[in-house]
């Protein structure tokens, strides 16, 4: 049978168990209403109010008693117990999309209806340490909300803080990590929430491993299918992760607002890769041709201050400033050796010296120029840094010598500037209509060894977004606007690649993509608080789509090809079965499906986007046995194949399922212990790579690589108190 159809029976197998408990859970409509409270069958149910004024969606509240029975230790807990918030924090938390300028910050929480600026600083970050007696309730949000600029289908989260929490609270977190490769490493945190009449503060400090152990694999053909050589791959670390940070909110009596938020993170790197070829002489046996060891060592250090000031202007007006500077460095030292038995031959290495800043102000005023019409009016400039020195050299007769790369150092600067309204009209309650326009100019200066150019940017991108409440429980959505991409510095100067062992050019003249967006969708709220549905089909009209584009005749490069097409479809669903059952659990399911299509540079022939899956599925599940003080669960993801094209090189790539186990346990009314077992399935990313001569174009096979890089399980342990 072949794979693809075997992975879409997965798909839809999954699909089906996750529908079909919704189904089980939809009851017949009820009386509770999107726009009136419920009747509810207990106090801790959540309430449902309607959105204030015309505004089209809801709100769902759930109150600090909501949580009381699972003994939460911070905010996070909390919200793992809410219908409708899964894939919030991820696995080890994970980054968020990088999107271009706060504008377009794709976080969907915010702390007391404001967002927490910050690139770096992220809301889940601080909701993971957010002590839960400092939280007086969270909402669920449904419709249009102003003080994001997220997607138009997201469902925000508002976590309200006590006001009276001036005694203070904090949490105190030990644990450890063991690695399947067997290197154990200690975790600890601790964070402190806080007020003195109108200033609250929240502070804290973590220490955790950064690892990331592999064992890699690569088996090279003849187009035949003959085996000539087989080499292994040893990664191991040796490093941990250290971060610190803090906000804190000053609120005058006339209403004015301050926040000024902190961050540092300081990540020592200590890698030791080590690589055996083995040679097959024909007869089917494997001889040891030689190890070499690559010794990275270095260290990344991040910081950030950000904040945000916001005041009344008038009864029907108000200002909201917002500021980041951060600053990022990387230094590094590779230095690699041939192994003869336990000598070690110098080879040679490279050096990488990088500094990247980004500076950004942002002002915006909110008016409610009539009853059903609000305008917005703001600009937001940035400047973006970015100094990045790459050096290479060999060793020869036990003297490092220099070796020349092109475009190897460049200094770049980018200013921005962007200016930006929105005027939301509702004709009728439910309805809500939002349209805007953007203006953006940006002047890229860029100078090295190699290069020494100017170039400049100007977009316009208009946006239209519609909210409806179809009934009571229902909401619905259209969005159209135009998008520009993120520019990654480091596309524009040479790289090394450690997974191929090569240098990759840079391209500096690469310009961000573009593309028309649209999207409808529909959310279904489900009968006394059992959960929520939510749907959408979208489609992309991309131009200047990046990927590998010719460099000369026997080389590749970043760069832009034409315009592409990326359509698709997603479903998620999240079901609280204590609402119909005796089972007092959560089960969470999403699956995104997509295709895409753009000319390849190096064939003409049509084909997907580079990297970009065919479909992305998650699962997850949690259930609380309140009466042992018990809670167990698991998480499920799985990502589709994709593709990479090269000069002379294609790439078919697929990753096996990730899934998580953990079980927690109450010890003491405000101390929990966590056991967890990570990547239990030993996630593999697989590359079936096809090799030309001289060129793709030819369509003659020179080799085939097989590749297997296994990630190794992680099992662990935190204790965590409040105090």
């Amino acid at each position: 049978m072949p794979p693809k159809f075997v992975s879409n029976n997965v798909l839809l197998g999954l699909v089906g168990l996750v529908f079909s408990s919704v189904s089980v859970a939809q009851e017949p409509p009820a009386q509770d209403s999107a726009l009136d409270p419920p009747a509810q069958d207990s106090a801790l149910d959540p309430q449902v109010r309607a959105r204030e004024g015309d505004d089209a969606g809801s709100v769902v509240v759930y109150d600090s008693e909501y949580f009381a029975p699972y003994n939460p230790i911070t905010a996070e807990d909390m919200l793992n117990r809410i219908p409708g918030t899964e894939g919030l924090f991820g696995n080890f938390g994970q980054q968020q999309e990088e999107r271009r300028g706060l504008r377009s910050n794709t976080d969907q929480i915010l702390i007391d209806g404001k967002r927490l600026t910050g690139k770096e600083n992220q809301s889940t970050t601080f909701l993971e340490k957010l002590p839960a007696k400092a939280v007086e309730r969270i909402e669920l949000i449904t419709g249009n909300v102003r003080e994001l600029d997220t997607d138009v289908g997201v469902r925000v989260i508002n976590v309200v803080l006590k006001e009276d929490a001036g005694t203070g609270s904090g949490v105190a977190q030990i644990g450890a990590f063991t690695f399947s490769g067997g290197q154990s490493r200690p975790m600890g945190s601790i964070t402190y929430n806080g007020s003195a009449g109108n200033l609250s503060y929240t502070a804290s400090a973590q220490v955790r491993p950064g690892l990331s152990p592999a064992d890699v694999v690569d088996v090279i053909t003849a187009p035949n299918g003959d085996r000539l050589s087989v080499i292994e791959e040893e990664r191991r670390q040796k490093q941990t992760q250290y971060e610190a940070r803090g906000s804190l909110t000053y609120n005058w009596e006339k209403g004015q607002t301050l926040q000024v938020n902190g961050l540092v993170t300081h990540f020592p790197r200590n890698n030791t890769d080590t690589t055996i070829t083995f040679l097959d002489p024909g007869d089917g046996s494997l001889n040891e041709a030689g190890t070499v060891v690559d010794r990275i060592r270095g260290d990344d250090t991040t910081w950030e201050v950000s904040g945000d000031y916001s005041q009344s202007l008038s009864k029907s007006m108000n200002f909201t400033g917002l500021f980041i500077y951060s600053q990022s460095t990387i230094d590094r030292d590779n230095a690699n050796f041939s192994r003869i038995v336990e000598d070690l031959m110098p080879l040679g290495g490279d050096t990488r010296a990088q500094k990247s800043t980004e500076k950004i102000l942002r002002g915006t005023i909110n008016w409610n120029i009539a009853k059903k019409h609000d305008l917005e009016l703001g600009v937001e400039g940035a400047i973006n840094t970015l100094d990045k020195d790459l050096g290479f050299f060999s060793v020869i007769n036990d003297i490092a010598v220099d070796i020349p790369i092109i475009n190897s150092d460049q200094e770049i600067t980018e200013d921005r500037v962007e200016a930006f309204t929105t005027h939301s009209w509702k004709p009728i309650t439910g309805l809500e209509i939002e349209t805007g326009l953007a203006a953006e100019y940006s002047s890229l200066t860029q100078i090295g060894s190699d290069v020494g150019t100017e170039r400049s940017f100007t977009f316009v991108k208009p946006s239209l977004d519609i909210w409806y409440n179809a009934d009571e429980a229902t909401q619905m959505w259209f969005s159209a606007r135009r998008d520009v991409g993120q520019l990654d510095f480091d596309d524009f100067v040479a790289t090394v690649n450690r997974e191929d062992n090569e240098v990759l050019s840079g391209n500096p003249e690469l310009a961000p993509e573009k593309s028309w967006d649209f999207e409808i969708g529909a959310e279904r709220r489900l009968s006394n608080g059992a959960g929520v549905v939510n749907g959408r089909v979208f489609y992309r009209r991309v131009n200047d789509v990046k990927d590998l584009i010719p460099l000369g005749l026997t080389d590749s490069q970043p760069g832009n090809l034409g315009s592409g097409n990326h359509y698709g479809a997603e479903v998620e669903a999240s079901v609280r079965f204590g609402r119909f059952t005796d089972v007092d659990a959560v089960l969470s399911g999403s699956v995104l499906i997509q295709d895409s299509e753009v000319a390849d540079p190096f064939t003409g022939v049509s084909r997907r986007f580079g990297n970009q899956p065919e479909y992305e599925l998650s699962l997850e599940g949690r259930h609380d046995v309140q009466s042992l003080g018990l809670s167990y669960g698991f998480d499920f993801t799985k990502k589709g194949p994709t593709i990479e094209s090269d000069f002379n090189e294609f790439d078919d790539k697929a990753t096996t399922v990730d899934m998580r186990l953990f079980l927690e346990q109450t010890i003491t009314q405000g101390t929990i212990l966590r056991v967890f077992w990570a990547n239990m399935l030993k996630v593999t990313n697989k590359r079936d790579r096809t090799i030309f001569v001289p060129n793709q174009a030819s369509g003659i096979i020179d080799r085939r690589e097989f590749r297997e890089d296994e990630r190794g399980w992680i099992l662990g342990f935190r204790l965590r108190t409040t105090f």
